[in-house]
């Protein structure tokens, strides 16, 4: 099973990235017809807290019982504002919206969901955590340039969101693009 944690993001922030994918999509369409980017869907747009990956069935009940408890992080205000791409300043790999409010209690529960996961988990991606919303994968840049994808989006509002838990998903990959299932959520220390 393919599992991450995640925050939801409401209705209004899928509806503002909606419009800019929309946007993005034409322009690519226009400046980089060749460019192959798998856009995401609006009502499967998250912020990732930890990318679990690959494990068994039978793990799944031991990250379960591992995030069950309330995390010490209060509920929190998360404001989605403008875009950009990764690798910033070279073809784009992932093209996203960007955390413009709740960037440290986002990672205070990026370190506790990933200290809980320690002992259930082997050794994963250690990488800096970089919290934003993907908008799109570029499969293929082919001539795609952030300045000119970008312009004028750099400081789009997405919109607010209460996050007052987070959720272990599994991800089920089809032809049809992957389906998030929510397996459990965990609430923050006061979700009112």
């Amino acid at each position: 099973m393919r599992l991450f944690v995640a925050l939801e993001v409401g209705a209004e922030v899928q509806s503002a990235a909606a419009r800019a994918i929309d946007e993005l999509r034409r322009r690519v369409e226009r400046s980089a017809p060749h460019a192959r980017v798998t856009w995401v869907k609006p009502h499967h747009l998250h912020c990732t807290v930890r990318f679990i990956g690959e494990v068994e069935p039978a793990l799944v009940e031991r990250i379960a019982t591992a995030l069950a408890p309330p995390l010490g992080t209060s509920a929190f205000d998360l404001t989605v504002r403008g875009t950009g791409t990764f690798p910033p300043r070279r073809p784009p790999r992932v093209i996203w919206a960007g955390i413009a409010e709740g960037i440290q209690p986002l990672h205070a529960i990026e370190r506790e969901v990933r200290t809980r996961l320690e002992p259930v988990l082997t050794a994963s991606d250690e990488r800096d955590y970089s919290p934003h919303l993907t908008l799109g994968r570029v499969k293929n840049p082919a001539g795609l340039r952030p300045a000119s994808l970008l312009e004028g989006l750099e400081d789009m509002e997405f919109g607010s969101v209460k996050v007052r838990a987070v959720t272990l998903f599994e991800s089920r990959l089809s032809s049809a693009g992957p389906t998030y299932v929510a397996l459990g959520r965990t609430s923050l220390a006061s979700s009112s």
